[in-house]
């Protein structure tokens, strides 16, 4: 199972979620995820309406002792958990505490750049820790919204994360994790066109549909806003397919060398 928490909400959990690992499992496992949602307040998967490659379901926080039992069967890594911010988060972990994770867990904490980001992402860990014996293997942080992958550029970023030797901050997780496991997430118009479009970026990519010969097609027959857009989608579809290639290929060989590691 990978849970992906954090206790501020709107860090991109669910971007984390469905954009990224929901596709890394899916390609791995080559069926649908189990994909779970835990937030009373808020249900981003909700914009996924036109997914493929996850089964949805809602659980509210007064059934969370339902996960004792998927943690314990789930020892493939074919569930993901997505958790809501604020209380959420801390109620879910304070649940998995009293049983324990059987080794089974692999936890990932999105963080924006933000100075609050920071103290949460490290308050988040915190708590992860009093859950699991060797969470260091088993912890990886995802910088969210990066503006460039590039390591110096995304290093002054994320002061938060990495720290600057001139700039002053209370919330630098390396003061806390020594070499901490992390992947970038590049921010990019497709992942909101994506949402809008109910998919994900890496199933837009995938999309065999030849929108150039609809275009084609609709100018033969005159239609003019027809071709317009599909020549619209066919920009999508390569813009999804640079996406894959030069951010979600790296880090699914990121997750590949992560995934493999034991307690």
């Amino acid at each position: 199972m990978i849970i992906i928490p954090q206790t501020k909400g709107g860090v991109g959990k669910s971007t984390v979620a469905m954009q990224v690992i929901a596709p890394y499992l899916y390609k791995k496992h080559g069926k649908k995820i189990t994909y779970i949602e835990i937030d009373d307040e808020n249900n981003d998967s909700q914009s996924f309406t036109r997914t493929e490659i996850v089964n949805k379901r809602m659980l509210s926080t007064n059934k969370l002792s339902e996960l004792d039992e998927l943690i314990l069967m789930d020892d493939n890594h074919q569930v993901i958990v997505d958790v809501g911010g604020n209380k959420t988060s801390s109620l879910v972990l304070e649940e998995i505490k009293k049983v324990g994770s059987f080794g089974n867990v692999k936890w990932i904490i999105p963080l924006g750049d933000g100075e609050l980001d920071g103290k949460n992402a490290i308050a988040t860990m915190k708590k992860i820790r009093k859950i699991e014996e060797n969470s260091q293997n088993n912890m990886l942080f995802a910088l969210n919204r990066a503006i460039s992958t590039e390591p110096d550029y995304l290093q002054e970023q994320f002061i938060n994360f990495f720290g600057h030797k001139y700039l002053q901050s209370n919330s630098v997780l390396c003061d806390f994790v020594k070499d901490p496991k992390y992947f970038a997430v590049k921010n990019d118009k497709i992942i909101t066109m994506s949402r809008y479009l109910g998919s994900t970026v890496w199933e837009m990519a995938h999309n065999n549909t030849n929108f150039t010969q609809k275009a084609m097609q609709c100018k033969e027959l005159g239609d003019i806003e027809g071709a317009r857009k599909f020549l619209f989608f066919k920009r999508l579809q390569t813009e999804a397919k640079d996406y894959v290639l030069n951010t979600l290929n790296q880090i699914f060989c990121s997750l590949d060398n992560w995934i493999e590691i034991k307690k």
